[in-house]
This record gives C-alpha cells, sequence and structure tokens, in this order.
C-alpha cells in the first residue's frame, strides 16, 4: 500500500515538473524570437500601468460628472447639459484585445485608436456642439477635419521604425 502511494506522490510530482519546466521553455523562447526587445518590453509594460491608472482616473472623474449632471437635472427639472460621450463603437474599438505590429508603432487600444481613427481625414468632422460643419466650408479640407501638422495626429512621427 505505501509503495503504490509513493509512486503516486513521484509521478505527481515529476508530472508538475514536466509542465512547469514545459512552461519555464515556452517562455524562454517566446522571448528570445519576439520582435520587441526587452528595454521596450519594459516600457510598454511601465507605459500600460500608467495608462491604467489615468483611465480608471479619467473614468471616475466622467462618470462622478455624468452622475451629478444627471442628479442635478432630475432635481431641478431642467434639461440636462450635454457631456461628451465615447460612443459604443469607440468603447468596443478601445476595449479589444490588442495585438503588437511590426508597421505601427502604438502601445495600446487607445493609442491606436487615438492616433489612427480620431485623425482619420475622412471621419466625419462635428462642431464642438455636435453639428455638422457647413457646407460652405467643404472647400478649405474636403468636409473632414484635416490635422495639423506636427499635430499628434501627424502620420509622420508614427512612421518610425522600431
Amino acid at each position: 500500500m505505501t509503495i503504490i502511494h509513493t509512486e503516486s506522490q513521484v509521478i505527481g510530482w515529476l508530472v508538475i515538473a514536466s509542465i512547469m519546466t514545459t512552461f519555464l521553455l515556452l517562455t524562454c523562447v517566446a522571448r528570445c524570437r519576439s520582435p520587441i526587445s526587452h528595454v521596450q518590453l519594459k516600457f510598454w509594460q511601465v507605459y500600460t500601468q500608467k495608462e491604467n491608472a489615468l483611465l480608471d482616473q479619467y473614468t471616475d472623474e466622467h462618470a462622478q460628472k455624468l452622475a451629478e449632471r444627471n442628479l442635478t437635472s432630475f432635481f431641478q427639472k431642467t434639461p440636462p447639459n450635454p457631456i461628451v460621450m465615447p460612443t459604443r463603437e469607440e468603447w468596443k474599438q478601445v476595449s479589444s484585445l490588442f495585438y503588437y505590429s511590426k508597421t505601427r508603432q502604438h502601445y495600446s487600444m487607445l493609442q491606436r485608436h487615438v492616433e489612427t481613427a480620431l485623425c482619420d481625414p475622412r471621419r466625419e468632422s462635428t462642431m464642438s456642439d455636435g453639428r455638422a460643419p457647413p457646407a460652405v466650408l467643404d472647400f478649405v479640407d474636403g468636409g473632414g477635419a484635416m490635422p495639423r501638422e506636427g499635430s499628434f495626429c501627424d502620420p509622420s512621427p508614427v512612421d518610425r521604425k522600431m
């Protein structure tokens, strides 16, 4: 009886050790074959932590403002003031799974969304009050909002090699 008990423990420890060794080897191979350097990976991790912390802070502040607006409107029986909110599609885009691209240098889906979707000159532009710009201004930029040179929407800084 003790021999079977001992053998099952040895087999169990061998299975655990082989699984751990396999994961260690897979991790080492993945990091050696990664197109991202160790220093860039460290930066990416720090950036992600900072972005998540700021996102938490911004969402708390925005939720606070929205809740205050709704309660004020409810109790004072006044129409609510407009608050700029991301669309459902924008939330989906920044919440989707991030994958590394060799052609574009983005560290998160939020950065990718800001630098591509928000800077797309074909994107429909709106004025600060949500209305479309007058058609008389179409001759200026074809009706789309063109990025200023040197702004975060300028495509030249994003096209850098890694």
